[in-house]
């Protein structure tokens, strides 16, 4: 199977434990991956993201990313739509994306 890329990027975002937008970087796909060395979670999701709250019944609870995990292609058109949450503020998130 032959993949003709146009830009692959790279890079890393900060960990933040309130609920922060991604940059404003255009694109066609994204991936990301929680760094392997955080100590908690990562979260990502729509405006007003926040940590999984236990079993709850809660609409902006975000995708969960442990330690090293890392997500499949999302296909989306802007960084910025998303946001993010962390446990800790140390808690980084790196990605790779196509423009």
């Amino acid at each position: 199977m032959e993949h003709s890329y146009k830009t692959l990027l790279t890079g890393e975002l900060a960990g933040t434990v309130t609920a922060v937008q991604m940059p404003d970087i255009p694109c066609s796909k994204v991936k990301f991956k929680a760094v392997r060395s955080n100590s908690g979670n990562v979260y990502i999701g729509v405006e007003g993201v926040t940590k999984v709250a236990g079993g709850a019944n809660n609409t902006t609870s975000g995708y969960e990313l442990d330690a090293g995990e890392e997500t499949d292609w999302l296909w989306i058109d802007n960084l910025n739509k998303l946001y993010r949450i962390c446990d800790n503020a140390g808690d980084e998130l790196v990605y790779v994306l196509q423009r």
